[in-house]
């Protein structure tokens, strides 16, 4: 047993990849608890108390939770308290039971007595002591008699009362269960038994002697009791026995037992959660384990097949079974963000991660290669092979010798060490390498150029692929190249000019390419299709694809979707409207249907691969394993409620078929809602419509609030009616109502609306009659004046015209140094810009940059505290002069703030930026600013720079915006620095432009030290 135990463990995840065609399960037996989708909630998102008792899901679909700080009542997003003070009939707020009765009534037990919920709150149940003994456990028998376990011993209710059970053993009980016709009762050594209207006491001999039995359990054909010495189950000769796991068991302290419906058998423990499956126990979780859930008091199972657990400390978490594997710290692995993965011959799946090079082997990870070891830390791409495995780095390539379990690396690779490889195939016994340096070869002693820098495949290289047919494919930043007669030649008609992540050879032939900005292209014999988010498909950027069972595996950063192949040509045919791509991995989660999780990492080869239809995955959180045959989508439709109601800014409860009558002045209404849907609470999607106000049905915009309010309603009746559907988009077929009426004011009723109509009529008739005079009379004046008010605006207009432009300018211009100002920039930029991006295509325009400068005085907040503002501004005059003198016409120089100013360079080649911001730094530097009366000063300056486009083959990846942060960065260097001087900040070769757009605003030591940008200083 031992044996078998320590094996099960060490070997988990290998067993979970050999099941993988088994029958999904709410919570799957075959999978390892750190494995669960899981979320947990505590004292900050509202539970009263961090130490959850007692938990049951009760009749109306809420998770109701025992804390000793009373009962929370949650709904997947709300926790709402019962205790003493909410409920002022109950018997105390330290919760030790729940149960849920055959009549649908919620109990709970106190230290002081039991109470059931009822209108609203809790009310204590007359226990004939006064209500003052401890309340541990509830059972009901066969016939629908409820029991409870106290200190006082054995209890039934009666009425409106519990009253001692007939034939009460007497002792103090802890526990009690029913199963057929049977009753059993645990007390501190000894476990009651009736059977056949008579009391049986069973004692616990030697070291059980002083046990106490917390809990019962029916599991595998057996009666299981836990105590806290540990696991005891009833035998054929009524006898009760240990279940021994020798050193694991024995002396434990077990406080409950849960038998879900997939056959797990639970035990929470002190220290630790156990599985047991048939007779043996499968897997022991440690409080000391990262992921456990710390001292399991309770457990329950919702209608969704849902396990919750109740922590001594930890609060609540809930865990679903999902559909994706993650192998990662539990496993062995030595760093979670893993850039690459690969399967070899035998099965092994080697590992390429953000430190260096892991292999992982019967479901354990082992680090070959420490990242200090590598050319680069990142292990970017990988080959394995039977003698050794290809390793290709952010900044050159080596070998793993398997057989001498060493690095190596041949002279020849050195030409790579400048390189980011990014993938590598065999190819007729050759290899060839992507590169961000084009395309390389190895024929076995050198590596060879396989094409010149400035051509096709000469740099940029993302990935290359063979097809069945032997044909090169090369995905670049510049669209998909194909080799033919010793040369790179673009593919044309699919993704020219983008940037090339995956390509795929689908069983059919069809040829499937995916692009960065998060497109798909199909095609066959040359031709190609286009699709992306307006045909249907999820927003991700595919960085891997692969194929099983007559669908498209498709995962990138966002997460991974599928779409089934034959759809493309129903949609192309028009017989569907739209691509049935639907998405199962998400990174935020709020997809419905998706499980929320990391994927995936980086473009190019070994970045995910498909074996036995199964798809693994590189990602931030470890290797994702997704199993297509365990996706099977929540089918439970919610439970919603309308529960409470805000009137005159006080929220009050409102009870299942209730209905109320407002007063008129009550216009102004919030309704709550209660969506019980818990595998995913933030993909639940809600829908709510007020008959007699607005009859459509509204989409809740932000679901998670579940609030809908209503401002200055009308007199009337109203029915709010409320829908929703769970995390697969499964709705409810009836939605939930709430009925009630506003009272109206005197004015809104229909007599004295008759009347003011009257009345209205009347002293219309008298208006008009007296206005007709009066207009006969004023229509003479008013000719008169026609000519003379005509000439007079004719006048106004020729002014007003002169005046809005000199306002304009004004709008636009600084006040003091009488520079442009930001809002010109807004304005003017944009379509400099757009032109200048026109102009890029033309030969004339290559190699040519805008260039944005932030130029900034140094020490002027010491110069003005020395000579005061005044001076200060009337150096700001001279210094913003000087600029504009400075530079070309056409450049731009407006005061950016204080005293910072921008520059804005039109297009220039970009070997000259350097040399301008030499000559502006120096000029300043040598200029004489003349103040007061005809002192003389110099001042020196420092300036950051930035080119614009940054990436010049996505000129679009960063706006100006972005531009001028990278400046504002880089004259943030010239201040550390020493200031008077400039620093130009410029991205390196092998970063994403989406990667430096999402990381701008981390400070410039951690992008230099992550190679993403390069700093150049003069």
């Amino acid at each position: 047993m031992v044996r078998f135990f320590a094996s099960l463990l060490a070997v988990f995840a290998g067993i979970v990849a050999a099941l993988g065609c088994l029958p999904a399960h709410a919570l799957a037996p075959d999978k390892a608890f750190h494995q669960y989708v899981r979320d947990t909630w505590s004292i900050e998102e509202g539970l009263p108390q961090i130490s959850v008792t007692a938990l049951v899901q009760g009749p109306d679909g809420y998770i109701w939770a025992g804390t000793q700080a009373g009962v929370a009542r949650f709904d997947g997003v709300r926790f709402t308290s019962y205790d003493p003070r909410s409920s002022p009939d109950m018997p105390g707020m330290f919760i030790q039971a729940l149960f849920v009765d055959s009549q649908d009534r919620i109990w709970t037990g106190t230290y002081k007595g039991a109470a059931v919920f009822r209108d609203g709150g809790f009310h204590g149940v007359d226990d004939g002591f006064g209500r003052e003994i401890d309340v541990f456990q509830f059972a009901e028998t066969m016939h629908g008699e409820l029991l409870l376990a106290s200190d006082q011993g054995l209890m039934r209710l009666a009425g409106d009362a519990f009253k001692q059970l007939a034939g009460d053993p007497g002792d103090p009980l802890r526990s009690v269960f029913t199963h057929d016709d049977r009753i059993f009762a645990g007390g501190y050594g000894v476990i009651h038994v009736l059977r056949d209207g008579e009391w049986r006491a069973i004692p616990l001999d030697g070291a059980l002697d002083s046990a106490l039995v917390n809990d019962f359990a029916h599991y595998d054909g057996r009666i299981w009791a836990a105590t806290t010495r540990g696991l005891l189950y009833l035998d054929e000769d009524e006898a009760w026995q240990r279940f021994e796991v020798p050193g694991r068991l024995e002396d434990l302290v077990i406080e409950t037992l849960h038998v879900d419906r997939d056959g797990n058998f639970w035990l929470g423990a002190a220290g630790q959660l156990l599985r047991i499956q048939g007779r043996e126990l499968v897997e022991s979780i440690s409080d000391e384990t990262a992921y456990a859930h710390g001292s399991v008091l309770a457990i329950a199972e919702d209608h969704e097949g849902n396990l919750w657990l109740g922590s001594r400390w930890d609060g609540l978490a809930r865990l679903w079974n999902g559909w994706v594997f993650r192998y990662d710290k539990p496993e062995g692995l030595h760093n979670s963000l893993v850039w690459s993965v690969a399967r070899d011959e035998q099965g092994s799946v080697w590992t390429g991660t953000m430190d260096g090079l892991a292999v992982m082997r019967n479901g354990r990870f082992e680090q070959l290669v420490a990242g200090s070891e590598q050319p680069h830390p990142h292990a970017y791409t990988l080959l394995p092979e039977k003698e050794r495995v290809w390793v290709g780095t952010r900044t050159g390539l080596y070998w793993w010798n398997r057989e001498q379990a060493r690095v190596e690396k041949p002279p020849a690779f050195g030409v790579l060490d400048s390189a980011q490889v990014n993938g590598i195939i065999p190819r007729d016994g050759e290899y060839w390498l992507a590169t961000t340096e084009g395309v390389w070869r190895w024929d076995g002693e050198a590596m060879h150029r396989m094409a010149p820098s400035g051509d096709l495949g000469g740099r940029d290289v993302r990935l290359l692929y063979e097809t069945r047919d032997g044909e090169l494919l090369a995905g670049t930043r510049r669209g998909l190249l194909y080799w033919h007669h010793g040369r790179f030649l673009q593919m044309r008609g699919v993704a020219e000019g983008r940037d090339v992540t995956a390509i795929q050879e689908m069983s059919d032939g069809r040829m499937v390419v995916g692009t960065l900005d998060e497109k798909l292209y199909v095609g066959r014999d040359g031709t190609w299709q286009e699709f992306d988010e307006d045909d249907g498909l999820p927003v991700n950027s595919p960085f891997a694809l692969g194929e099983a069972d007559g669908r498209l595996w498709v995962a990138g950063i966002r997460g991974i979707y599928e779409l089934e192949l034959d759809s493309i040509q129903r949609y192309i045919d028009g017989e569907i409207d739209a691509l049935p791509g639907r998405m199962v991995l998400h990174e935020r989660g709020d997809v419905p249907g998706a499980q929320k999780g990391y994927c995936c990492n980086g473009a190019g080869n070994a970045k995910g691969f498909m074996h036995d239809g199964e798809f693994w995955l590189p990602t931030r959180g470890g290797i994702v394993h997704l199993v297509p045959e365990r996706i099977h989508r929540n089918p439970e439709p919610p439970l919603v409620h309308v529960d409470r109601v805000r009137v005159m800014r006080q929220w009050r409860s409102i009870e299942p078929g209730e209905s109320f009558d407002l007063a008129a002045d009550h216009r102004d209404l919030a309704f709550g809602f209660a969506v019980m849907s818990y595998q995913d609470p933030t993909s639940v999607q809600l829908e709510y419509r007020l008959e007699g106000f607005r009859n459509e049905w509204q989409r809740l915009d932000e679901p998670m609030q579940r609030q809908a309010i209503y401002t200055n309603l009308p007199a009337g009746r109203f029915t709010l009616q409320v829908r929703a559907s769970n995390n697969a988009g499964v709705w409810i077929e009836e939605p939930a109502a709430l009925s009630f009426r506003i009272q109206p004011y005197v004015w809104e009723t229909v007599w004295f609306q008759t009347l003011m109509l009257f009345i209205v009529l009347f002293l219309i008739w008298l208006g008009f009659n007296y206005r007709l005079r009066q207009l006969q009379r004023h229509r003479r004046e008013l000719e008169a004046t026609v000519a003379e008010r005509t000439e007079e605006l004719r006048v106004a207009n020729e002014h007003l015209r002169d005046y809005s432009a000199r306002l304009e300018t004004a709008s636009m211009t600084d006040p003091l140094t009488r520079l442009w100002n930001r809002r010109y920039l807004q304005s003017q930029l944009p379509a400099d810009l757009a032109h200048f991006h026109r102009e890029l295509s033309k030969p004339q325009f290559s190699g040519s940059v805008m260039a944005f400068a932030i130029v900034d005085i140094d020490l002027f907040k010491e110069f003005n505290d020395r000579y005061g503002h005044d001076v200060g501004d009337e150096v700001l005059q001279q210094f913003a002069q000087l600029l504009q003198d400075l530079v070309r016409t056409g450049d731009y120089v407006v005061r950016w703030g204080g005293e910072e100013f921008l520059i804005v360079f039109r297009p220039m080649p970009a070997e000259e930026v350097p040399r301008v911001a030499t000559r502006i730094i120096e000029a300043i530097g040598t200029h004489e600013f003349v103040i007061d009366s005809g002192r003389i000063l110099r001042l020196t300056a420092s300036m950051g720079l930035a080119e614009y486009p940054p990436f010049r083959d996505t000129p679009s990846a960063l706006d100006w915006h972005q531009t001028v942060t990278l400046a504002d960065k880089a004259l943030l260097y010239v201040k550390q620095e020493g200031r008077d001087g400039w620093c130009r900040i410029k991205p390196t070769p092998w970063v994403e432009p989406v990667t430096l757009a999402g990381r701008l605003d981390l400070p410039l030591t951690e992008l230099i030290e992550a190679e993403e940008v390069s700093v150049e200083r003069g």
